[in-house]
């Protein structure tokens, strides 16, 4: 058997796990929210990406980011390649995010005091939200580029780019992958690595005959919902690592 050493994930709000609140630390502050650093552990754990840690009883990277893109995707995974000794004994996975979002760089990015050091991003998402975090310089290039550049073609670049770099990084490396789409891409790519090329989780949660019992208020999987798609990956990752 391939027994893998770690499992390291990348992605946006789903892989990291938002909106899983610790329901005691709801208790002390109705104001609780699930970027806390006092509910890191609370959230890590019962994100799937924890869940499949417990599984194969072994420790969990999660570099996924709420807003992320899939640029910040790849400059996340290429970053964690510089910083990793040992790839080959990872188990990657990769969850597709919306291909219309994107990220600027940000080299003296600093947002919070808990902050990773790989996190260097400003992601469209939190300038369409209106997020206070974004400086207004950086604010204003991102709406230009949104009312400029924005178009099909460009977010089926955006796409093709990032499950390629990942797919081939795999295969160069021999780092045991799987990649998945969280949300739907406007044309999907088949390569050895994604499962699934017509199927996106978001559309398999919401579409749940009974949503509310598996999704939080924002949308997002509970724990319910993150139970649900460990268990569907964990026969995929055993094909994965016996082969």
């Amino acid at each position: 058997m391939n027994k893998i050493k770690k499992i390291v994930g990348f992605g946006d709000s789903w892989i990291y796990g938002d909106e899983l609140l610790d329901p005691k630390l709801v208790e002390q502050d109705q104001e609780a929210h699930s970027c806390w650093s006092q509910n890191v552990d609370y959230r890590e754990t019962n994100c799937f990406l924890g869940l499949l840690g417990q599984n194969y009883d072994v420790p969990v990277e999660n570099f996924g980011i709420p807003g992320g893109s899939l640029q910040s995707a790849m400059w996340t995974f290429l970053w964690w390649l510089r910083h990793e000794s040992n790839p080959e004994e990872c188990l990657v996975l990769h969850g597709t995010t919306d291909n219309d979002r994107f990220s600027l760089f940000n080299p003296k990015h600093k947002h919070y005091s808990n902050d990773p050091i790989w996190n260097k991003f400003i992601h469209s998402a939190w300038i369409e939200y209106g997020s206070s975090v974004v400086p207004d310089h950086f604010r204003d290039v991102g709406k230009n580029l949104i009312a400029y550049s924005d178009c099909e073609d460009l977010r089926q670049y955006n796409y093709e780019q990032a499950v390629g770099l990942f797919d081939g990084k795999s295969a160069r490396l021999n780092i045991p992958m799987l990649q998945f789409h969280i949300m739907p891409p406007i044309t999907p790519i088949d390569v050895p690595t994604l499962l699934w090329p017509e199927r996106n989780y978001c559309s398999w949660i919401v579409r749940h005959p009974e949503k509310e019992l598996v999704t939080c208020p924002g949308g997002h999987p509970n724990e319910i919902g993150h139970q649900m798609i460990s268990k569907q990956l964990i026969p995929e990752i055993d094909s994965v690592i016996l082969t």
